[in-house]
């Protein structure tokens, strides 16, 4: 049956809203995901609609779709009375992923280093810095932030669609024992293996930039096995998250 005038306008009419759900609901994933990698929620924490939607000033709709999607991902997990929370990492399966880290940002560091830039150097080189203040500051989410964007605008740089994917999958499942890193007193956050990666660009020596980041992963690995043992779950949402770096 031909559709009717009146119903094609109807349909185009309800197309924009459509496509500003749809954009909200993306927008919403991306930054939840963002968030994880970076270390803003903790293992064991609760995702709490009402306070997810709080601080990204939505309803809790989108909220509860994007939760939906990451649960689907494995990013998250359904416990048994309905609620989705942060997986905890065995201290066997954080070994593990630390040492596929090592293979594959190591990889990632090399190509980089391969396809340096003077922008790139700066742009990192910036970002250290940014780092090395937070870290004197004792600013947690911002030292997080940093470290996550170095790390990526780094590996962005290896230009690999390979790469890229698999590592964000990584930083997906072992993102948040990050902010339990910063209260481990075996964790020099100095970033100093951050200092080793640029020299590596800037000597054009990939094997030097690739060491860095293995010193850096292994470094981190070493300490979050006891803090993880020990830490108690503290909620990091009592604020808007826009400081994080959540991607372009």
């Amino acid at each position: 049956m031909p559709r009717t005038a009146q119903a094609e306008r109807q349909e185009l009419a309800a197309q924009p809203a459509k496509r500003v759900r749809g954009h909200l609901q993306n927008q919403v994933f991306e930054r939840l995901r963002r968030g994880l990698m970076v270390g803003a929620f903790m293992p064991g924490q609760v995702m709490s609609l009402r306070k997810l939607a709080n601080s990204f000033g939505t309803s809790p709709m989108p909220i509860r779709e994007a939760l939906t999607r990451l649960v689907v991902a494995n990013a998250l997990e359904e416990t048994t009375n309905g609620s989705v929370c942060v997986p905890r990492l065995t201290p066997s399966r954080l070994t593990e992923l630390f040492s596929v880290r090592e293979l594959l940002e190591g990889a990632a560091a090399e190509a980089a280093c391969r396809n340096c830039v003077p922008a790139l150097l700066t742009a990192l080189t910036d970002i250290n810095d940014e780092l090395l203040e937070a870290i004197a500051k004792r600013n947690v989410l911002g030292c997080l932030s940093s470290n996550q964007r170095f790390h990526f605008t780094l590996y962005e740089a290896a230009a690999s669609d390979v790469l890229m994917p698999l590592i964000e999958s990584l930083w997906l499942q072992f993102g948040p024992t990050m902010y339990l890193s910063l209260h481990s007193p075996d964790m020099p956050w100095d970033a100093s293996a951050h200092i080793e990666i640029l020299e590596g660009l800037h000597t054009g020596k990939p094997s030097v930039a690739k060491r860095g980041v293995i010193n850096d992963i292994r470094t981190t690995g070493r300490s979050l096995a006891p803090a993880m043992a020990s830490h108690a779950s503290v909620g990091l949402l009592s604020s808007r998250l826009d400081d994080l770096y959540f991607g372009n």
